[in-house]
């Protein structure tokens, strides 16, 4: 009898795992939101780019989340259409640097600069100028064919102590004829312990033969020596269309402040502007790829809000974050919150119209798992490319199965559940077995004597 009973309580919590296990069409009210698709005609497929609280509420960050439904609501095949091929890359070129100073101008209008091997420049004067001090960078007449320096990295002797200090950035084809392209650009090498922070990059455009890096206060940092430098050469390419998503922000001190998104997000680049206007922030950067995740060193870099200076973002390649949190190094910035952006590739979604309209797109489902076909997949070879199918258009967000499906737990999830309790009945039963036979032999004991 009561290898019958276990048996069948056995049976039966089997039967409830197999019937978890099984996957179940997804339905609209399996996710959180949605919106209706506008289409025109009756196209065998269609495109539509996601809006973006997509983005911002899907709770997963690859986006396994996103269902199509048509009006009957079925669920519908569908592709992620692939971004345009992107080449990448960058060439490091060497360039020969001669430390100039100054030397007596015939004008004063005029400031002359020599080297040590007798190279001379003369420049036009906007103002008088204090003892000048520079270094004049010449690019090979071989790397003259190359595509246009995008960058120039400098490499200086390290000083003992921490320091700062800005240049101008002059260009030239001849020696003679001079243009300015970069103003009142920073430079700094600060030393904290172990670690180091070096602000030592100037961003140019065009191939150039000669460069001119002009200090603006010689005396500030009279021992630097720029030993050598670097011209950098990206490959061209096609525009990549990012998606701003902007944090929510709380100050913690005078220089330290958290950044949250209300959902991990795999960011291609993170922006950091300061709030004060020409102003200057070295910084620690640290990251957390979830909400209960500990933070994790990130990088160290300066950030600064120059007039007519567009500094490029932090590439990051899709690392999932959730959060940053930044720390002033020997800098303060008060109430003054720096600007953070967080910036991710848009997504394009293309999917089989079958059925009848309205179609729905809809989001946000923990148990969702990664459903999306291939592009080559879902369309026949004889289709064109998936970035050629008509648009369908998102309208307003309409709440389906609501918050609760932010936190639902896949068939996997809930077999492990069932697995756990069937574990603990099996246990129950047992004990509760051992205790029935002690008590007959108790009874039977005590019959006896």
């Amino acid at each position: 009898m009561k290898r019958i009973v276990l048996h069948a309580v056995l049976l039966g919590g089997l039967t409830l795992v197999g019937a978890t296990i099984a996957q179940a069409a997804d339905a609209p009210n399996d996710f959180a939101w949605g919106t209706s698709l506008t289409t025109d005609g009756s196209e065998p497929y269609y495109q539509v780019e996601l809006p973006e609280k997509v983005y911002e509420q899907s709770v997963w960050p690859d986006l396994r989340d996103v269902r199509v439904f048509n009006g009957q609501g079925q669920n519908l095949p569908f592709a992620w259409s692939l971004p345009p091929a992107r080449p990448g890359g960058e060439k490091d070129i060497p360039l020969r640097v001669y430390t100039m100073n100054q030397t007596a101008s015939r004008s004063p209008d005029e400031v002359s600069l020599r080297s040590g091997s007798g190279l001379e420049v003369t420049l036009w004067a906007e103002k008088p100028q204090a003892t000048q001090r520079g270094w004049l960078l010449e690019l090979g007449d071989k790397m003259l064919d190359q595509p246009g320096i995008d960058q120039i990295r400098l490499e200086w002797s390290r000083l003992t102590e921490n320091w700062q200090t800005s240049v101008d950035v002059f260009y030239s084809s001849d020696l003679k004829s001079w243009s300015r392209i970069a103003e009142d650009v920073p430079l700094m090498d600060l030393n904290s312990g172990s670690d180091r922070l070096q602000l030592n990059t100037l961003d140019v455009d065009g191939a150039h033969k000669y460069w001119l890096v002009l200090a603006r206060d010689p005396l500030a940092v009279p021992k630097l020596n720029i030993k050598a430098a670097q011209a950098v050469s990206r490959d061209p390419q096609p525009a990549q269309e990012m998606l701003r998503l902007s944090p929510r922000a709380q100050a913690v001190s005078a220089d330290e402040a958290h950044y949250f998104w209300q959902q991990p997000q795999p960011l291609n680049a993170v922006r950091i502007v300061p709030t004060v206007k020409n102003s200057v922030l070295p910084l620690e950067i640290e990251y957390r790829s979830s909400a209960s995740d500990s933070w994790h060193p990130l990088t160290k870099l300066v950030a600064y809000a120059v007039s007519g200076y567009d500094p490029m973002p932090l590439a990051l390649d899709g690392k999932v974050i959730q959060g940053i949190r930044l720390k002033g190094i020997h800098q303060q910035w008060g109430k003054e919150l720096p600007r953070v952006t967080g910036l991710r590739e848009k997504r394009t979604l293309a999917f089989n119209a079958q059925g009848n309209p309205p179609y729905l797109l809809a989001w946000g489902n923990k148990a969702a798992q990664p459903q999306a076909l291939s592009a080559n997949a879902l369309l026949p070879p004889s289709m064109p490319d998936a970035t050629l199918l008509p648009w369908a258009y998102a309208g307003d967000e309409v709440t389906l199965g609501g918050e609760a499906r932010l936190t639902a737990t896949d068939p996997a999830e809930r077999a492990s559940m069932l697995n756990k309790l069937l574990l603990w009945g099996v246990l129950l039963v047992g004990v509760a077995g051992l205790v029935v036979l002690m008590l007959r032999v108790w009874r039977e004991f005590k019959r006896q004597g």
